[in-house]
């Protein structure tokens, strides 16, 4: 019987980005008979003072007849200063060594975020002998050059050169999600035999189209269901290059049947509520992330998504949310770099239109496109459920997981 554990900075009830992948991960782990220690913060993002008061006692919850098991470490709430931050990577840093080093495991599974978790795990493999599985979801520090916090031959990016090395040379194997991040780290030195692609996945029993007159979300958030809505949900971080939508809105703020729903939290999120009051946009709507359980409602609300990067970035990843609107059969806008791995995806497709990445004319034209062109998008999104359905399936993206780690682990037993 294999036991592991797990490492995650996030996890539910919190509300970030690709935690239905982490559940969806370790239910399949478990199903097959794993043994799964998963160790995590107490709830902060997205939750409540009483839902984290409740998960201060629930320190510890057992699922799947006891295979897995989540431990909920103590740590205080994150905040906005980034000293407070740093401070509480710093304690979960620590917590996740000494758990990965003393809790009985054949290997220790963590994903790409924080950064630090690479270093962590790397450590813990020295001292415990464990193996590592890296889930590599986004490329570190890469991503500080293309947000625009440092340049290529600062300081910063050498220290994170040398996170990125110290992490690949100990992980015993390496699961990415696109091709063009398995070129980017070959590149680094990382042997192929070392990688895996398994793209990411989405549950199309759970996320369906919801009916513009059923979905329940119009109500809720005092929207008409008579225009044109452009959606973008996720995080609003400097890297996903969420601004632009907002100068295609101001571009497009003559069309009154046009409007832009942006859902979403990050470090972005004063800026942009103030480039909308600056620019005096009534044609653009800023809400919090909807809890996972209103996916399908978010984006079924949409004519259109749109799935966005700052300029440079669009090789570091392929966000999990462009299988989220696929399954909810909504046509995808990408604001994205050209010969990207999601622009040949879309294509492939034939779900939808790209822009290249930082431009909000062509952006702003792509969305007039689509409202001129009714029957292209309903092609589209039945294009985009049906690609969904044949291509990111959970259940082979799943049994891909438990193949690779087997043989890796099983290889030197």
């Amino acid at each position: 019987m294999m036991r592991l554990v797990y490492l995650v900075q996030y996890f539910f009830p919190e509300q970030a980005s690709g935690l239905q992948l982490v559940e969806d991960l370790l239910e399949g782990f478990a199903m097959h008979g794993w043994k799964i220690d998963v160790y995590t913060p107490t709830p902060t993002r997205g939750v409540t003072e009483e839902q984290r008061k409740e998960y201060k006692k629930k320190r510890v919850e057992s699922r799947f007849a006891g295979n897995l098991v989540i431990h909920r470490m103590p740590l205080y709430r994150e905040g906005k200063n980034f000293i407070g931050r740093a401070i509480r990577y710093i304690i979960f840093s620590i917590e996740c060594f000494w758990k990965a080093v003393t809790v009985p495991a054949d290997f220790i599974f963590t994903g790409s975020g924080p950064p630090t978790q690479g270093i962590i795990v790397g450590l813990a493999k020295k001292v415990s002998g464990k193996k590592v599985i890296y889930n590599l979801q986004d490329i570190f520090p890469d991503s500080l050059v293309t947000s625009g916090i440092c340049g290529e031959n600062s300081v910063l990016m050498k220290i994170g050169h040398a996170m990125e090395n110290f992490t690949y040379r100990n992980a015993d194997h390496i699961i990415t999600i696109t091709d063009d991040m398995k070129v980017n780290i070959m590149k680094k030195g990382v042997p192929e035999e070392k990688i895996t692609v398994v793209r990411n996945w989405i549950d199309t029993d759970k996320v369906k189209h919801v009916e513009r007159r059923k979905n329940r979300l119009f109500d809720d958030l005092n929207l008409s269901r008579n225009k044109f809505y452009v959606v973008y949900a996720g995080n609003l971080g400097k890297v996903q290059g969420v601004d632009i939508l907002v100068k295609a809105a101001g571009l497009l703020k003559e069309n009154e049947d046009i409007h832009v729903v942006i859902f979403g939290n990050g470090s972005e999120e004063e800026h942009l509520k103030q480039r909308i009051s600056e620019m005096k946009l009534q044609n653009i709507s800023l809400f919090p992330l909807q809890t996972i359980e209103r996916v399908s409602e978010v984006y079924s609300m949409a004519d259109a998504c749109v799935i966005s990067c700052k300029p440079g970035t669009g090789g570091s990843g392929m966000p999990s949310k462009t299988w989220t609107i696929m399954a909810a059969g909504v046509p995808i806008i990408a604001s994205f770099d050209s010969s990207s791995e999601m622009e040949r995806t879309i294509r492939d497709a034939n779900c939808g239109v790209c822009a290249e990445a930082g431009n909000a004319e062509a952006l702003s034209k792509c969305i007039v496109y689509l409202y001129q062109n009714k029957q292209l998008e309903e092609m589209f999104g039945s294009n985009a459920r049906q690609y969904a359905e044949t291509n990111v399936s959970k259940s082979k993206a799943v049994a891909m997981y438990l193949q690779v780690i087997e043989t890796i682990v099983d290889k030197e037993k």
